[in-house]
């Protein structure tokens, strides 16, 4: 654009120079006739003064132009000295103005030649831009032309793009979608070996320190005769018989502020007190909990040897311990402390279908009250030494269920919620 204003200007220049010459042979002609057509001598006088002025300055402005196309301006530059210096102009003895008839057309023939040769100049600058206009549109004709024949093409990729694009949106819209069902399945699976508080702060910073707890209740139980049991039945009938009674127990301890350490073998290890504290309810919700358990096992029968009886012993302790996530491959969360050994020496010297506690779980339950507890006299604990024992028998209202643990209807819906929230 901007070489095409710049040409415009020049052939404006060129063609503005053509007309201040043109003026020019037209005024020195004027002055040249004033002597012919008016016969007062100081009217004369004024018409050639004012012709002639007038066509200097149309000289002068032809000069100007002609030096910014850097064209030859000798014979207009002699024309002007020729005038300015009164060379070709004559005054008689009452100042009347005559021309040299001889160097006026001199003059008016030298700026002809002028005037043709800067019109041949200005034809060859038109016909240079027609020519260049010519090239510049048989180019915009040709790009036309082959946008034209390359734009079905074009389409053709861009649809073709568009599909691809929307294809693997969809894809990838699929499989984040998989992603967030197995995301969900591997959170809920990690929920049901860890503890949900301890589960957050381990993927919130990889490591969970391990936490003291002052006071806390633990549960232990595992199946009379079960070595007997075991030796019997083959070890499918022993897994079927394992399912059974603790997926009975799992479904029991939701009604209760308890969590669940592990399993191993026909050991089942519940805990209440960590790793929330609940005040002085631990001993309370273990309480509840193991009478509901007895209760459910009450007539129970084992599955593939309907003549015997599946009964359990059952061992609480009320103490502190230290609870942490141990190990990184399986990542397990584990109780430190005399008070789970002390448990478990509970549940290894009770009897079938009874709840063995130690003293400080019923120095608990009797702060709290309503619950009926009989000494079982002086025992000897391993590791412990004598202690006087005792049995939880019941409540004095009869209920078991927790009173103030709000039961889960929807454990897992409630895990992955809590698990999206954090």
């Amino acid at each position: 654009m901007g070489s095409v204003k710049a040409t415009t200007s020049n052939i404006w220049r060129q063609l503005t120079a053509c007309y201040e010459i043109l003026k020019t042979t037209e005024e020195l002609s004027l002055a040249f006739l004033q002597p012919i057509v008016v016969d007062d001598a100081t009217t004369r006088n004024f018409f050639i003064q004012l012709h002639l002025k007038l066509a200097l300055e149309y000289l002068e402005s032809t000069r100007q132009y002609l030096k910014l196309e850097n064209l030859d301006v000798d014979v207009l530059e002699d024309v002007l000295l020729s005038y300015k210096s009164k060379e070709g102009l004559m005054f008689n003895e009452e100042g009347t103005e005559q021309y040299h008839l001889e160097t006026t057309l001199s003059h008016l023939a030298r700026l002809r030649a002028v005037q043709l040769d800067l019109w041949s100049y200005v034809r060859e600058s038109v016909n240079r831009e027609v020519w260049s206009a010519r090239q510049t549109l048989v180019f915009g004709i040709v790009v036309l032309i082959l946008v034209l024949l390359v734009s079905p093409l074009l389409i053709l990729l861009l649809r073709y793009t568009i599909n691809t694009i929307q294809k693997f949106t969809e894809s990838i819209e699929i499989s984040t979608q998989k992603l967030v069902a197995e995301k969900q399945k591997s959170d809920l699976l990690l929920s049901r070996m860890l503890p949900l508080p301890v589960l957050r702060r381990l993927r919130a910073q990889r490591t969970v320190p391990a936490e003291a707890f002052d006071a806390v209740t633990i549960y232990f139980s595992d199946i009379v005769g079960f070595t007997n049991i075991a030796a019997n039945s083959t070890p499918m009938e022993v897994i079927n018989m394992l399912n059974m009674l603790y997926k009975m127990f799992d479904d029991k301890i939701m009604q209760y502020n308890v969590y669940k350490v592990e399993t191993i073998g026909d050991a089942y290890m519940v805990v209440s007190g960590l790793p929330q504290r609940n005040g002085n309810r631990h001993a309370s919700e273990i309480a509840d909990m193991s009478l509901s358990l007895m209760r459910s096992l009450e007539g129970a029968r084992v599955p593939h040897r309907p003549d015997e009886f599946l009964r359990i012993r059952a061992g609480v302790n009320t103490g502190p311990c230290v609870a942490g996530v141990v190990g990184t491959t399986m990542p397990r969360y584990c109780l430190f402390g005399d008070a789970i050994n002390t448990a478990s020496r509970m549940e290894s010297t009770g009897e079938a279908m009874k709840i063995h506690i130690s003293p400080t779980t019923k120095e608990a339950l009797d702060a709290i009250g309503n619950y009926v507890v009989e000494s079982r006299g002086l025992v000897d604990i391993q590791g412990k030494g004598v202690m006087e024992t005792f049995w939880l028998v019941g409540r004095t209202d009869d209920k078991t269920e927790s009173p103030r643990c709000v039961r889960l209807q929807d454990y897992d819906q409630n895990v992955l919620e809590l698990l999206i929230r954090s």
